[in-house]
């Protein structure tokens, strides 16, 4: 009788299986490009955003052009690499927007995600933009998480073992990117998460989710472009008279703490989405600011010796505690396999020293064609209230595309 080595087996069988994970290779790319005719950018309200909360860019764009890569490491890990092309003035620049390893089989349905990657915080934001039903992110999400926000760090969730849904999760981030900017290597930003969901029946179903996010910001940690910069003659007389003083992104030196509240009813006859679906969707953002905004005074002082007067800058810290609520509503209803047409609303409420009772707003129409699940073509209407006595009407022809296979989208 031959005595089999178990040991040799097992070790085999391990080789084999992290074998077959690595030919599990799934390469994708998302083609995002358009035509958008819009006013220069001014900014919202007095709120301090960069080009990336600044919306579709005027004329031709390729904008968050991304390419992915992802596939099973072995039988205990799982990987993906996401990398975004952006333009910025005429360049184009490549970002790392994921890069991370997750965990496949820890026990008591625990999750562990380390490296790159979209915090899960809210509806929209751990979502990529192609999966959106609108050509830009409602305008809640670009002024205070900068259209989304990512960073590196670690994600510990849970998946409850019900057939309710239920996932619970926390997050330790650097805060190295947009809105946060923190200084040092160390934890500049936290979160934690609840989601919840089910069906009501076959044709109905929802999802709750209640989201926190923490920023420990330091001013001048950041290198963003702000909203200060030049926006063109047109438009700089109306301003001066007209908009609240904006200050620059990296001004403000505190905490930051957001809560967040979505919620998603989704509707199919008969369960099947493919022909015919409704979804509707909203988020809530109340942001709290405590800490110190810094600003420059210029003043004119006559020299010793001189005969002309100097103007000088003077830094100034003003504390501040305030408080901002924003939210969105949108509502999308494909009426056909191919065609879909939507509608979306979003409003912020800027506390002082932002805003003196002005409320930005944007409102939202859309139609689009889907040739396939890997073809969009969407036209859409923006009227853009962002900054006071002024109404930005913007229409954007935008052509997304997938080439490979990717994974499905989420609820």
């Amino acid at each position: 009788m031959k005595l089999v080595n178990t040991s040799a087996v097992v070790l085999a069988a391990s080789f084999s299986g992290a074998a077959l994970a690595q030919d599990q290779l799934n390469i994708s790319a998302i083609v995002n490009v358009g035509y958008t005719d819009r006013e220069d950018f001014s900014g919202i309200a007095g709120y301090g955003v960069d080009e990336h909360g600044s919306g579709l860019k005027q004329g031709f764009w390729t904008d968050h052009t991304e390419l992915a890569i992802s596939a099973p490491i072995d039988d205990m890990f799982t990987g993906k690499l996401t990398i975004v092309l952006d333009e910025h003035e005429g360049e184009t620049e490549v970002e790392l927007e994921e890069a991370f390893i997750q965990t496949t089989a820890l026990p008591y349905d625990l999750s562990l995600r380390f490296g790159r990657f979209l915090s899960n915080i809210g509806y929209l934001n751990g979502k990529h933009d192609h999966t959106d039903s609108f050509a830009d992110r409602p305008l809640v999400y670009r002024a205070f998480l900068n259209g989304h926000y990512y960073d590196d760090g670690a994600r510990l969730s849970w998946l409850a073992p019900t057939d309710m849904y239920l996932e619970l999760g926390t997050e330790l981030l650097k805060g190295g990117t947009m809105p946060a900017y923190a200084e040092g290597d160390g934890i500049g930003a936290y979160s934690a998460y609840v989601k919840t969901g089910g069906d009501f029946n076959i044709e109905n179903s929802w999802q709750l989710g209640v989201s926190y996010l923490g920023f420990d910001n330091d001013e001048g940690s950041c290198s963003s472009h702000s909203h200060e910069e030049d926006h063109g003659d047109e438009h700089e007389e109306h301003e001066e008279e007209h908009a609240h003083e904006a200050f620059g992104v990296c001004d403000f030196s505190g905490s930051k703490d957001y809560y967040i509240i979505d919620a998603v009813w989704k509707w199919a006859p008969n369960g099947n989405y493919k022909y015919q679906n409704f979804t509707l969707a909203t988020e809530y953002f109340f942001v709290e600011e405590e800490g110190g905004l810094h600003h420059e005074e210029e003043h004119e002082e006559h020299e010793e010796h001189e005969e002309h007067l100097t103007s000088l800058a003077e830094e100034h810290l003003d504390h501040i505690d305030t408080s901002h609520q924003g939210f969105y509503v949108s509502a999308v209803y494909q009426f056909t396999p191919n065609w879909a047409a939507g509608l979306r609303y979003s409003q912020i409420d800027f506390d002082e020293p932002y805003s003196d009772g002005f409320k930005p707003e944007v409102s939202t129409a859309m139609v689009e064609y889907r040739h396939s699940h890997f073809s969009t073509v969407r036209l859409q209407y923006n009227q853009d209230k962002s900054v006071e006595e002024v109404t930005d009407d913007q229409i954007t022809l935008q052509f997304s595309m997938a080439l490979g296979a990717h994974g499905a989208h989420q609820f």
